[in-house]
């Protein structure tokens, strides 16, 4: 063989192995590449599904807390994903859905002894309607659209961003 041959051979593997590379560090760096863009763009609040999570008639004055379940299908197996929670209850005959994830860092939300809610993690404080009390959350609770179907009370699975005082869907 003549030394041209083996250099253009040498020179040949050479870019199939550095193509190789490329592509094998291209996939090691996907996911993580998708999981750091997914906050940015999130889910359009409009996309974000409709979720059965109680019976009309078992929604009162007092609050009540619903876990948020959509089908998530992987593969060949469909299962329930849990999304968070909501606290659901009555306001002057309207139903009013708040989302259970503190604003503040996300800790879930429970209900306090004067009939108000409070997160556990760093002592926020709201209103039964959700609003404001004290603590170091920069907002209210997060309300949740809810409609009534054929005596089913849905709630749309919206997830907002935490630690900001604006109100901003994720």
């Amino acid at each position: 063989m003549n030394g041209d041959g083996g250099s253009d051979r040498r020179r040949l593997l050479g870019t199939l192995a550095a193509g190789a590379g490329v592509a094998a560090a291209g996939l090691a760096i996907w996911p993580l590449a998708a999981e750091l863009a997914e906050p940015l763009g999130g889910q359009p609040a409009q996309d974000a599904p409709w979720l059965e999570v109680a019976g009309e008639k078992e929604v009162h004055d007092a609050p009540i807390r619903a876990v948020l379940r959509a089908a998530v299908r992987d593969g060949f197996f469909t299962t329930l994903q849990e999304l968070g929670a909501v606290w659901l209850r009555r306001s002057g005959g309207v139903l009013v859905a708040l989302s259970a994830t503190c604003p503040h860092l996300g800790c879930g939300i429970g209900p306090d002894a004067k009939g108000g809610f409070t997160c556990p993690c760093h002592d926020s404080r709201f209103t039964a309607d959700g609003k404001y009390v004290s603590g170091p959350s920069p907002r209210g609770m997060d309300p949740l659209p809810v409609r009534v179907e054929e005596g089913r009370v849905l709630v749309q699975a919206l997830r907002f961003a935490t630690g900001i005082r604006a109100r901003r869907s994720i």
